[in-house]
């Protein structure tokens, strides 16, 4: 499929140097990946600028690349490239009808996508609406001018009905992105063609919603896997698999199952802060979720007695049902120290009691909890090596809770099915997701 892109939609501008004092201390970063990831955040919080600190091999053009899997609408990305203090900035084409499509694409997203359908019935939802109410603009493919642009935006699929494979493979994206669901943008130069790259059940899929839309076909370039797609595409896949490798790793996979089936895992106005270390807080939170008690703690904090004057409103009511179970104690007679990291033995120790196994009684020790956890069959050998071998953080904290989930208790009663028998947790949808 042929088109042309709009020549802004790609233009790579050098600004003149602005004061620093123009600017907030800047983000330091040592890879394009990771800067373009912080930026589609700031994007996607309506923040258009960051100033950012990176080496002075930074390729400004592959984080552009980068960017545009991530966040991809109709816009000018523009940089300065000084050594310590660079500028990267997004101008939308026409910030009006970028929010016009955001807004769009939210109410889509609550229209068409419902919580008990599945990851694959949602794609699917999002894939036959833009077959059904947006038509390929032949015009604006051969015809690019200022009268044609909101055929290459997410506005013109959404809200104007017509559109080439960038509006098309923008607004798909940015209605996943309001639901929840992963999806990425994918741009061939070889083709001058663009669609969505989505996570699967842990696998990586391709949808080529512009070219059933041409074709007449509705599926047949719907969920394919690369070796499918690579028949008739022609990408950079190692671009795409460097990214889709570092997005969707297993921390992340954890992350999503935990969440989609039950809440069990939640972020904040952050993200879910994969890479942010955990706190006692965030795991005492945890513990509570696996014990199945979070309604009940959040119920009778009011009746629980806590000595701990250091805990804030939200974190008190979960940190007060353990203090009364005796399943956590204090830094000190009146301080839980709330905000203090977390280690991975910590974390793994918190996983055991969820399971039912006493450190008080002898069936572990916080010592040699993760040992303990491989001995006690919670955790397998590639578990254990990996939560002995990376740094533990929240993603590593989804992947240990997760291990866990699927573990026996100490009774030989999974703890899925504990918890989904207390409806705390949908089954129907963990054993989908891990198909």
């Amino acid at each position: 499929m042929k088109k042309l892109r709009r020549s802004a939609a790609l233009l790579l501008a050098l600004l003149v140097l602005l004061p620093q004092a123009a600017f907030a201390a800047p983000l330091s970063f040592t890879g394009e990946l990771e800067a373009a990831r912080a930026f589609a955040d700031r994007l996607a919080d309506g923040q258009t600028d960051m100033q950012i600190s990176v080496p002075s091999r930074f390729d400004f053009t592959l984080c552009y690349r980068d960017l545009c899997m991530f966040y991809r609408d109709a816009y000018v990305f523009e940089y300065i490239p000084t050594p310590a203090n660079a500028y990267i900035k997004v101008v939308y084409n026409d910030a009006e009808k970028h929010a016009a499509a955001e807004t769009e694409a939210d109410r889509l997203a609550a229209a068409l996508l419902r919580e008990e359908m599945t990851d694959l019935e949602k794609y699917r939802a999002i894939h036959e609406y833009l077959l059904d109410h947006c038509v390929y603009d032949m015009h604006a493919a051969l015809n690019q001018s200022v009268e044609t642009g909101d055929a290459f935006s997410a506005y013109g699929a959404l809200c104007g009905g017509q559109a080439v494979c960038d509006g098309i493979s923008a607004a798909f994206a940015m209605i996943c992105r309001s639901a929840g669901l992963p999806c990425l943008y994918v741009a061939s130069t070889e083709m001058n063609h663009s669609w969505n790259v989505v996570l699967l059940q842990g696998e990586v899929r391709y949808i080529d919603t512009t070219f059933d839309l041409t074709g007449g076909t509705r599926d047949r370039y719907f969920l394919l896997t690369g070796q499918a797609l690579a028949a008739d595409h022609q990408w950079d896949r190692e671009l795409v698999r460097s990214v889709t490798d570092t997005v969707w790793d297993t921390r992340f996979i954890s992350a999503y199952i935990l969440n989609r089936v039950g809440g069990l895992f939640r972020g904040s106005d952050k993200g879910w802060e994969l890479d942010r270390c955990p706190t006692r807080a965030e795991a005492a939170i945890m513990l509570v979720r696996f014990l199945g008690m979070e309604q009940e703690a959040l119920a009778s904090y009011e009746q629980l007695h806590m000595p701990f004057t250091d805990v804030n409103p939200n974190h008190a009511p979960y940190i007060a049902a353990l203090y009364a179970m005796g399943l956590t104690r204090g830094t000190s007679p009146t301080t839980f120290s709330p905000n203090t990291d977390v280690t991975a033995r910590d974390y793994m120790t918190f996983m055991l009691r969820a399971l039912g196994y006493s450190d008080a009684e002898g069936d572990f020790a916080w010592e040699s909890a993760l040992q303990d956890a491989l001995d006690l069959g919670v955790l397998d050998r590639t578990a254990f090596a990996e939560l002995q071998g990376r740094t533990f953080d929240r993603g590593m904290m989804a992947y240990a809770s997760l291990q866990t989930l699927l573990a026996d208790d100490a009774g030989g009663t999974p703890l899925y099915r504990r918890l989904a028998d207390s409806q705390v947790i949908d089954e129907k949808k963990l054993k989908e997701f891990l198909k």
